[in-house]
């Protein structure tokens, strides 16, 4: 809170119209709050109610890979386009689902959770709690630094060893054949998990374009979308095209950003 009021000060906003907050996990469409599933501290679910008050402005929680959808849609390689997917790989992988124009959340705000979605290639399936097994365990950020020491392949010595910014070094010096010799075999067995989860989707929505995001996807860049496009092309009869994100900086606030613009264009121009 003494973040966000600094920000406005060092601003010279006064006046607040709305706040667009992004989070992991299930937003419930009905109340706007956050549901089960998600793996921030309980504390978090506070905060939206805590800026409505100290703040005085509504505020719109929304899941953060939907932002980062949104952004895309908006501002993006998907942008002119009415249907598509986002495929966030990162720390963990999700999915933003626009159709016809309008972002889908599901019923219980599930839309998109592919990290549960089981796919062949895991040692077990995932829980209602737990997505091990699930295509998070192919495609997660974990799960990349281990394909790619399997290929003889460490993070930079600036990058850590595990996590998402160690995939996202591996992923990047690979493309830049800075990786060594097993490069082409990693991001092509990459390219082939990823597939997977792209055919997956394709199946069932049909959306003839899945854009990679997500600190790995951004990190493969349109070398690892080409091989997607190719592994995907053997897997599935539906055309559907492969590409990467292009928002610059993060497409997490550059969603939240047209969210909130979105809602004070609406109250400003919405006939009384």
């Amino acid at each position: 809170m003494t973040a966000l009021r600094d920000a406005l000060r060092e601003n010279g906003v006064t006046t607040l119209h709305t706040v667009a907050v992004g989070a992991p996990g299930m937003i419930d469409p009905a109340t706007g709050a956050l549901g089960r599933g998600s793996t921030l501290p309980a504390w978090h679910a506070r905060v939206p109610a805590a800026i409505r008050e100290r703040l005085g402005a509504p505020v719109v929680l929304e899941n953060e890979v939907n932002l980062a959808g949104i952004a895309e849609h908006r501002l993006g390689a998907a942008r002119g386009r009415d249907t598509f997917v986002l495929l966030w790989l990162g720390h963990g992988v999700g999915a933003a689902v626009i159709l016809d124009g309008a972002l889908r959340r599901g019923a219980s705000g599930g839309t998109g959770e592919v990290g549960f979605l089981p796919v062949p290639g895991t040692a077990g399936l995932p829980s209602a709690t737990v997505c091990d097994g699930g295509f998070h365990s192919l495609a997660g950020a974990e799960a990349v630094c281990a394909l790619a020491r399997g290929h003889g392949l460490r993070p930079p010595r600036h990058a850590s060893a595990h996590g998402v910014h160690a995939a996202e070094a591996v992923v990047r010096a690979a493309v830049a054949g800075e990786a060594g010799a097993g490069a082409e075999a990693f991001l092509e067995a990459l390219a082939e998990r990823v597939a997977v989860g792209a055919a997956a989707v394709a199946s069932v929505l049909d959306p003839g374009c899945v854009v990679l995001g997500g600190e790995v996807g951004r990190a493969g860049g349109q070398p690892l979308a080409e091989r997607v496009a190719g592994r995907l092309a053997g897997m599935s009869p539906l055309a559907t095209e492969v590409l990467c994100g292009t928002v610059e900086g993060s497409p997490v606030l550059g969603g939240g950003l047209v969210t909130a613009l979105d809602a004070a264009r609406r109250e400003l121009f919405t006939p009384r």
